[in-house]
């Protein structure tokens, strides 16, 4: 759980090293950068901006280099590129909840469609970065912000974050309307269904930003949780617990295309119809979102939808449902749960003799011989097919081209 840094909700940071802070600026800030460079080893660095909106913020874009590769995201549509992108040890897709960006040089990041970014990195990094993300040298950072260090040079001028409005946020806390959060918010992080994850996720920081959330929050309703809550139920799932499905049809619920459900707990590798046996050798973590529902896999055939692998249909020159035919080159092939299952098939062949010497074989090839004996035109061997007695066909050729004589041995 040490390799991973987030921000999520208005303010929230949690670093490499664990730490938790809240940092509400609205710039252009490096989350995270390699800063080490001595070693000759691979680069990349990631910007990160929010907008301010009613009661609450939220992304505006992240920009990624590697290396001399930059890549700009952003939920605008702008230059749109077709997912799933692939270029120079760089992947990018999307999923119904979240944009994944995945490089080869060990930076993984996870931008979430409720404003949530997370940023994965190896061990190898560890004491070589530097941002808003920390230094993963397991030190605790300051708690008095140090986001302004961090403010990337931008044409547009954004002003530092002062001490007063760090100092207004502590105030409030101390409230007696934070303190009433603070109970509501213990309740919900020290639940009994969190018992998975609270030995390995300390929940204090969840439950002090879940009381920041409420605090500024604008309506006060379940909403203003929900982006601490998925927050915590995520990094749960990273440590190695399992998050229970907390989410109902009146608390930060999730909705999923037809066939799928949403679970706080499903592999990322998804069973399919060509594929259906890739979650049992998937080394990523167990994460959030839309799946199929136990004993069906993703039709990637057809429909995109969820079926039992039994329905699975199968791909020739057309789709084939499950259990159809056809028919090629001597073969009867059946689709059969995403699969074909091919048998030879017993075919006619034809030799013939036409004026008593244009000879036709079985394979189809002509020739001429001007015999005048008895031939064998045809024999059958025992040792190929047991279930025939051995047959001689054979046949009397001359100079008679009306004249040809054929007896059966």
């Amino acid at each position: 759980n040490h390799r991973t840094c987030s921000t999520w909700g208005r303010e929230h940071f949690k670093t490499f090293d664990g730490d938790v802070y809240q940092f509400p600026g609205m710039c252009e800030y490096k989350l995270v950068k390699t800063c080490d460079e001595s070693q000759n080893s691979q680069t990349f660095s990631m910007d990160i901006k929010r907008k301010e909106n009613p009661g609450n913020s939220t992304i505006r874009f992240v920009v990624v280099k590697i290396n001399s590769y930059l890549y700009n995201i952003t939920k605008q549509n702008k230059t749109i590129i077709q997912l799933p992108y692939f270029q120079a040890g760089v992947r990018l897709e999307k999923t119904e909840f979240y944009l994944k960006l995945y490089s080869q040089v060990g930076i993984t990041v996870m931008w979430y469609n409720d404003d949530a970014v997370m940023v994965e990195i190896d061990d190898e990094y560890a004491n070589r970065i530097c941002g808003l993300c920390g230094d993963f040298n397991g030190q605790q950072i300051s708690p008095i912000t140090f986001g302004n260090g961090w403010k990337t040079a931008s044409p547009i001028n954004c002003e530092d974050l002062t001490e007063a409005v760090q100092t207004s946020g502590k105030t409030e806390n101390m409230t007696d309307s934070c303190k009433e959060f603070e109970i509501f918010c213990k309740d919900l992080f020290k639940n009994e269904s969190w018992s998975s994850c609270i030995p390995l996720i300390h929940p204090e920081p969840y439950i002090q930003a879940c009381v920041k959330d409420m605090c500024h929050c604008s309506n006060l309703n379940g909403s203003c949780v929900c982006s601490t809550l998925s927050e915590f139920s995520r990094q749960c799932s990273h440590a190695g617990g399992q998050p229970p499905n907390w989410r109902t049809p009146k608390l930060c619920a999730k909705h999923c295309p037809p066939t799928m459900v949403y679970d706080e707990y499903g592999s990322p590798c998804i069973n399919t119809c060509r594929f259906p046996d890739t979650s049992l050798v998937c080394e990523d973590h167990n994460i959030d979102g839309c799946f199929c529902p136990p004993e069906t896999v993703l039709d990637d055939i057809s429909t995109g939808s969820c079926i039992p692998l039994s329905e699975c249909p199968c791909k020739h020159d057309k789709v084939y449902k499950s259990n159809e035919v056809y028919q090629e080159r001597g073969e009867n092939c059946t689709c059969i749960a995403g699969k074909w299952s091919c048998e030879s098939l017993q075919m006619h062949a034809t030799c013939s003799v036409e004026q008593g010497s244009y000879i036709t074989t079985f394979d189809g090839k002509d020739f001429t011989f001007h015999g005048d004996c008895d031939y064998t035109l045809a024999k059958v061997n025992s040792k190929v097919n047991e279930s025939m007695p051995p047959t001689t066909l054979k046949i009397h050729l001359n100079r008679d081209k009306n004249n040809v004589s054929v007896k059966l041995q």
